[in-house]
Formats: C-alpha cells, structure tokens, sequence
C-alpha cells in the first residue's frame, strides 16, 4: 500500500533525527579522543591540550635572578604540579631572564624554561624542551592586569587560525631555593614553541635573516595583519628583524622544508604587551610611526595582501562574539578592565562593519 504524505514526513522526521543524534555523537566523543588522549597510550594530557589554569610551583634562586640583571645564563630548578590523572610531579628543570623591554622594565623578569627531552616524557611537559613563560612583572595585583589581557590576545588569534601560538594559564608560587621564602598564587602563562606550531601543519621553523613578501601566504598574512590592527599592535614586522640570523620582528615564520617552487611561509605573531589592548604602562609607540599613544590603532598591513582583506574581515566578524566571550569568561580580570578592553575591541568590530572606515582606516593605510 502506497505511503501517505503523513507517513513520509514522519519517515523524513526520523531519518533526519537519527542522522541529528549520530553526528552529535562523533562530535562528542571525537574531540576526547583527538585532544586528551590522541595515540589511546594513557598519557596524562599534553601542556597545550587544554586552557584550564595549571596550579604549578617553581623553585629557583629568585631572588638572585632579580638582581643579578647583567646574568642571562640559567639556573638549576625544579617545577612541580598534579597532571591531569591526578599524579603529583617534580621535574628539574633551568630558568633564565629572557625578552628585551621586560628585562629592564620589570622588578620580576619574563623567564625560559628549559628541559632535558628525556626526563620529561610521559608527563604533560612531554616533547617540550624551551618554553618562554610571561610572568607578573611587579608585585601587584594589578600588573597581572596586563598579562591576562596578553594571554587572551593570545586566545582570540587562536579563534581566527591555527596558525598561532597557544598559550597554558598559571597559578605559580615560586619558592626560591636559597632562603626557602615563598611568593605564592602569582598569575603567569607559558607560550607554545614555534616547533610545535610548525609540527601540527607538518611543516619545519624558518631560519632566515629575513624574507619576501611574494614569499609570505596571502590569507594568513592577511589575517595576521588585522590581528595586529584588533589589539593595536604596531610593533611587529613579519619581513625582517634584529636578529642577524632569525627573522623577524615579534613574529615568527614556519612553513614547509625544503622550501620548493610556489611554496608560501607563514607568520606566527607573539609579544603583545606594547598593544594597545594591553595598554602597560612602560609601553610607547615605536620611533618613526606616526602615533602618539599605543592606544591608537594604525593598520601596518602590507599592501600586496589587500585583496585578502574583505574575505579576513569575515572571518573575524564571524568571531565577534567569541571573542568577547573570552572577555566575559576571564574572571582574574577586574571589572573595569574587561569592561574598557571590550569598549575597546567594540571600536575595531564598528570599523569593520562600516565600509568607508574600513577602506579609510584599513587598506588605505597599508604598508607598500
């Protein structure tokens, strides 16, 4: 006997249930899977699998590294903390001053870990052997204020490409292995190696003094550079650098090894605390550009990468909302900081969607 329509809207109501209720369940199981335990082998979870605060405690002779300013070389250390499967680890370690401005800005400097490879396998720390850590800077709370805001810069380029360093919240007490004094609950965040970032597309570290734009992928570039305009950042240069062996300035570059004909590099952005949205109070536009405050956002985008623009404005429209969220969700924030820093993200959002802005404030300006 033939159907009726009733019974094949019905049939059609079940089928599309079914098929409803079987994606929802690769997309609940898969994600477990690939993120926490991706080989099935039992390891506690990677460093950069997860975004929830690692409570950690690291010993070190602090109080020397403090002084001892002109010291660069590293110290010995231990780092202990309780893994995701609940067991409780000591793994030695050194520690050093790193960074430029930081280093003489700061009463408490940025610091390298370092790992011996061996020692850390099996544990969260696995694979790692450098790790740059941004630390509190100065003893008061409300210099951290600085640093959630870096590592949420962090977060919000993660939402737009993954082309992008992660990051692995804090909660450090350091107890310095001289006196035995400790400073506890101190927020901090590690960085991604640039290694790692470059592993997860298949690809190798760029050793170059510097590059070609024609060299640089078009779209990444492109949202790169309009990252760098959402944080007012203008301290960057994905070209070329200081360093006489490695490019480039606060920015990174990964992509595939050997490099063959028709081959594009990608650049990893990092360093944010002279942005506009971090707003630190040591911070200063840099010589020759022509702003007063680093609250002042300029687009230095290259030109050659205009045609991309429209297409990375959609992109990060279309993360509007999460971004804030990260905002919303960041409760070692103050309430007046998240509030003037979403004001703040607000106005670039409001560029973004007006076109003769756009076009003014953005592409325009660029950098040929």
């Amino acid at each position: 006997m033939p159907r009726t329509m009733d019974q094949k809207n019905q049939c059609g109501r079940r089928i599309r249930f079914l098929a409803a209720t079987l994606i929802l369940l690769i997309f609940s199981v898969q994600p477990s899977i690939a993120q926490d335990d991706p080989e099935g082998s039992g390891k506690p979870d990677k460093l950069f699998s997860s975004n929830d605060t690692l409570t950690v405690t690291i010993t070190g002779p602090w109080r020397e590294i403090q002084q001892k300013t002109d010291v660069q070389s590293p110290y010995p250390g231990t780092i202990e903390y309780t893994d995701s499967e609940g067991n409780r680890k000591s793994l030695d370690l050194t520690v050093q001053r790193r960074g430029i401005t930081r280093q003489r800005v700061c009463e408490f400097p940025p610091i390298r870990l370092r790992f011996d490879k061996e020692e850390v396998k099996g544990t969260a720390f696995r694979g790692q052997d450098s790790l740059k850590m941004v630390t509190h800077c100065e003893s008061a709370d409300r210099y951290e204020q600085y640093y959630i805001l870096e590592m949420l810069a962090y977060q919000m380029y993660n939402l737009i490409t993954d082309f992008s360093f992660r990051v692995r919240p804090l909660k450090v007490t350091y107890v310095d292995s001289n006196s035995g004094r400790a400073t506890e609950n101190k927020f901090a965040f590690l960085i991604e190696d640039d290694s790692d970032v470059a592993k997860r597309h298949d690809m190798k570290k760029i050793k170059t003094p510097k590059t070609r734009l024609s060299l640089l992928d078009p779209k990444v570039t492109a949202e790169f550079s309009l990252f760098q305009y959402l944080i007012a950042n203008v301290d960057w240069s994905a070209l070329a650098g200081p360093d006489p062996v490695t490019c480039c300035h606060n920015s990174k570059l990964i992509g595939p090894e050997p490099l063959q004909q028709g081959d594009k590099i990608y650049p990893l952005p990092y360093d944010f605390d002279s942005s506009g949205l971090v707003n630190a109070h040591y911070a200063i536009p840099p010589a020759g550009v022509p702003i007063k405050s680093v609250r002042q956002r300029l687009y230095r985008g290259y030109c050659a990468f205009n045609d991309e623009l429209d297409a990375a404005k959609e992109v990060y429209l279309a993360q509007e909302a999460a971004i804030y969220a990260l905002l919303d969700n960041e409760s070692r924030l103050y309430t007046n900081t998240r509030s003037k820093s979403r004001k703040y993200l607000e106005k670039f959002f409001e560029t973004l969607q007006d076109p003769k802005d756009f076009e003014r404030l953005v592409i325009r300006k660029c950098r040929k």
